[in-house]
């Protein structure tokens, strides 16, 4: 039985992390389709051979520099998805400018709404108050706090800003 010397087409890069260009194809794989693909479809993806992908792939989820590159990298990936009011600014205005494009200006208004109580332009306040039996003097004092509760309000979401 004669063994073949196959010569793996993989080179080292210049960066830092020390990672051949099938592991990187490997790493990203398995990020890219993070819990919907497996070691051994990712190392397939990656151009190692079917018959040897499965002992690859298992191979290569135990490297020590494999396991930190997809760490950091999917930890990169993540925090683009993050949701910040700016990203739901963007995302709001962008299907706003969608249905205006297509002629439904009267669809936009609710993401233009959505827009200005993200970006504190306006907001909703809902306040019940029971103050029948109360004198002049305790109504004006309840008006007062719910005034100094309300700026404080939107004092506070100044500063979230």
């Amino acid at each position: 039985m004669s063994q073949e010397l196959v010569e793996k087409k993989a080179t080292p890069l210049a960066e830092t992390d020390g990672l051949t260009i099938m592991q990187r194809k490997f790493c990203e794989y398995l990020i890219l389709n993070e819990g919907r693909t497996t070691a051994t479809a990712a190392a397939i993806h990656a151009g190692y051979a079917e018959n040897s992908a499965a002992v690859e792939g298992s191979r290569l989820r135990r490297n020590p520099k494999i396991e930190s590159y997809i760490r950091k990298r999917s930890n990169e990936v993540n925090r683009a998805y993050v949701v910040t009011k700016s990203n739901y600014v963007k995302r709001q205005s962008v299907l706003s400018q969608k249905l205006v494009d297509e002629g439904k200006i009267k669809d936009a208004s609710v993401y233009e709404t959505l827009i200005g109580k993200a970006t504190g332009q306006f907001s909703e306040t809902n306040v019940n108050l029971n103050i029948n039996a109360t004198d002049l003097k305790e109504r004006e004092e309840e008006i007062k706090r719910l005034k100094e509760l309300n700026e404080k309000r939107i004092a506070d979401t100044k500063l979230i800003e």
